[in-house]
């Protein structure tokens, strides 16, 4: 795992990816269950949210939610959004965010999908993206900085990016439909899948594809951080839907300028 690029930021933002412990909820969702999606108490995952952003000094009043829906979109946010997701309904059919303003922060939903963390710390800018397999082939992290050149000047050549814990690509098994779509890409994703033979079944790195997208978008490759923890295989730590099914909680990334 490596987190270096953000570490010399560590003064100027704040970025975290919640894990099992520290929460309210109990039984299949125990404890920091931060899903609203899987049938837990609202109230539950309310108090959840407050105990994980009081760990970083951040007030759930700050923070903003989508209803993710597997998109390459994004939606650019300010200080009016914040509060929607938890207290407010939330926009659907975006699962990415983009930003500019301090105080404002980003959070998207996981259970095996990849969280991109995007900080440009020239333009003073941020962006948060939930990339599943679907969002992941529709290249939504450079959606999320094509969104940052036009609102906030952003250059790519600026930006940091950091690709959070995900399902391996040893764990995200699939069919020929996937495969089909990586080979549609515009950038050539055929080092980041095989096929296992004797399961009769393809194995695809997203966190792989998304790095392959952010380089393609411009940002350089050692201007970007990797964590190679699985949530599939550290069941202390994370949900994974591919393990549990929709019968667990949900962890979520957060990322916010000072």
């Amino acid at each position: 795992m490596s987190t270096d690029n953000f570490d010399k930021y560590k003064e100027d933002i704040v970025w975290s990816y919640s894990t099992r412990h520290g929460g309210v909820s109990s039984g299949k969702y125990a404890s920091m269950n931060l899903s609203f999606s899987t049938g837990d108490d609202p109230e539950k995952v309310r108090e959840n949210y407050r105990l994980w952003g009081e760990a970083l000094g951040v007030d759930t009043s700050q923070m903003v939610l989508l209803k993710q829906t597997h998109t390459a979109n994004v939606l650019a946010v300010d200080h009016s959004f914040c509060g929607e997701g938890l207290y407010r309904p939330a926009r659907s059919d975006f699962d990415g965010m983009v930003t500019d303003e301090k105080g404002v922060a980003l959070v998207t939903s996981h259970a095996d999908c990849t969280p991109v963390y995007i900080y440009d710390p020239v333009s003073h800018a941020i962006a948060m993206v939930h990339a599943g397999w679907k969002g992941t082939v529709g290249e939504i992290p450079a959606h999320a900085i094509e969104l940052m050149k036009e609102k906030y000047g952003s250059r790519p050549e600026d930006i940091i990016a950091m690709i959070g814990p995900c399902i391996s690509q040893k764990r995200f098994q699939c069919d020929r439909d996937v495969v089909d779509r990586v080979d549609q890409m515009s950038i050539d994703g055929s080092d980041q899948y095989y096929f296992d033979e004797a399961e009769g079944k393809f194995h695809v790195s997203l966190a792989g594809l998304n790095r392959k997208v952010l380089v393609s978008a411009g940002i350089p490759v050692e201007n970007i951080d990797m964590n190679d923890a699985c949530t599939y295989d550290n069941d202390e730590l994370y949900f994974s839907h591919r393990r549990m099914g929709k019968e667990r909680g949900g962890q979520a990334a957060l990322l916010m300028m000072k």
